[in-house]
């Protein structure tokens, strides 16, 4: 159980892509030069300087990115909308690879597992001990 919650808990960084290009599939976040933020802004009706998304494609000149607009509610009315943007690379200032961190997942099931022995701890000194109704503490037989 506590291996399934930092799991899905888990902790991710950014790391800037230097000499290399994204790889289909890869999670990456996308700083906007300014002229391809203003674009960007005005089509979707907010700032928008950098965002998010997995790569499709990465061709030499561009990279193709698939991107959720606002919270995904499958099956609702209020579903995320979904866009595919292709970016030239000169309309890019950085491309950061989403990876996992190892040492603040570490820590983070470090932290988790000091939680759980807390609250077991806690819970174990109420039972026992002096005093109480050797018979269960139930209700007394008619």
């Amino acid at each position: 159980m506590l291996l399934l919650l930092v799991s899905v808990t888990a902790c991710y960084r950014y790391s800037p892509l230097v000499g290399e290009s994204p790889r289909p599939g890869e999670e990456v976040r996308l700083r906007l030069s300014g002229a391809a933020s203003a674009e960007l802004s005005d089509r979707v009706g907010r700032p928008i300087r950098s965002l998010e998304g997995r790569v499709l494609a990465s061709p030499a000149d561009s990279v193709v990115v698939d991107v959720g607009w606002g919270a995904i509610y499958a099956g609702t009315v209020f579903e995320g909308r979904r866009d595919t943007i292709s970016f030239g690379r000169e309309q890019l200032l950085e491309v950061d690879r989403k990876e996992l961190s190892r040492a603040r997942t570490t820590g983070l099931a470090a932290a988790m597992a000091v939680a759980v022995v807390a609250v077991f701890r806690a819970l174990g000194t109420g039972r026992g001990g002096s005093g109480g109704d050797p018979g269960g503490g139930g209700p007394p037989p008619l």
